[in-house]
């Protein structure tokens, strides 16, 4: 099946969701390059809806082409929310976007519309579908420089320092996974609650209907080198260098994620143009293999233990 033909199928799904709860919202989850954002900008042609983004680095201002943003035409007639909403060098924590997600759904439906959350960030959909309790902890820059200083001098530290404080959340984190072991830390230094503690499961605040696309490796992997070419045909080095141009550090989150940190390299001469689209490649790649495990992980729980108010369907795309 390809998805031309899951659109009809779709817009189906939705219809039967829709008269079954009035109050609703719609999830189209998965990877990188599996036609997300296409499917939800076909579906708008039948449903009056507003997209919110559930992507880690869209709601960067002037960082476009690197995080494959919907294009603005699109955009101002399809409304998109949570997209171009803090500069590079501003943080915005998990917590904030929870709440500013809810808020904005509310009143989506206030205004009788169909909210239709988009995106593969796991953790931002997870506080929709999961409705974790969160801690409202704001980034410890100083905090975080001291753990990964420690890091460094003692590799494997920070996973020891997690499983000593909280071993339920360090038996779910590889010992590399070190942003993420930070801030299950930093979460206890600023709260004195562990991240499992404090990242409690409740009900959904409206019913969902989560609609996933599924590829085989092969097709994933011609996908995503024929995106990075896309990428950088669509000048993305031009604008990794007018970012760099205008003052934004390479030290930044924002500045360190894959599609920037690979261009960064090569525009301070660390490897060339051929190597530059190797390593974009194969960082690309890596992360949708990652995805891909996550992904099955979810399909298996939903088969096993649904949640309450929501309804699943996954695709299989040729």
């Amino acid at each position: 099946m390809d998805l031309t033909q899951i659109v009809p199928e779709a817009k189906s799904e939705i219809e039967h969701f829709l008269a079954d709860f009035p109050d609703w919202t719609v999830v189209i989850r998965w990877a990188t390059a599996t036609g997300k954002s296409w499917l939800s900008v076909e579906l708008s042609q039948y449903f009056d809806m507003e997209v919110v983004s559930a992507d880690s680095r869209q709601i960067f201002c002037f960082m476009d082409i690197g995080t494959d943003k919907i294009a603005k035409k699109i955009r101002s007639t399809l409304p998109h929310h949570q997209i171009d909403i803090i500069d590079p060098d501003q943080n915005y924590t998990a917590w904030q976007r929870k709440q500013d997600s809810e808020a904005i759904i509310e009143q989506i439906l206030q205004h009788k519309k169909v909210p239709f959350i988009v995106g593969g960030t796991g953790l931002y959909i997870d506080t929709i579908y999961k409705n974790f309790t969160m801690p409202e902890s704001a980034p410890d820059l100083i905090f975080r420089q001291q753990l990964q200083d420690q890091e460094d001098l003692q590799p494997g530290f920070l996973h020891s320092e997690l499983s000593r404080i909280d071993p339920v959340e360090a038996s779910k984190l590889h010992p590399k996974a070190t942003r993420y072991i930070i801030r299950a830390l930093e979460i206890h230094h600023s709260t004195w609650s562990t991240k499992t503690d404090t990242f409690i499961q409740q009900p959904v605040r409206h019913p969902l209907l989560m609609l996933g696309l599924w590829r085989e490796k092969e097709q994933w992997n011609m996908l995503i080198n024929s995106r990075i070419k896309q990428m950088i045909k669509n000048w993305l080095i031009d604008e990794v260098q007018s970012l760099l141009s205008v003052g934004y550090s390479t030290d930044l989150q924002s500045m360190n994620g894959i599609w920037y940190k690979e261009v960064i390299s090569y525009l301070h001469w660390l490897y060339n143009l051929e190597k530059m689209e190797e390593y974009l490649k194969r960082n690309t790649h890596h992360l949708a293999k990652k995805q891909r495990t996550r992904f099955r992980r979810y399909i298996a729980q939903w088969k096993i233990n649904a949640r309450e108010n929501v309804r699943y369907r996954v695709w299989n795309l040729w």
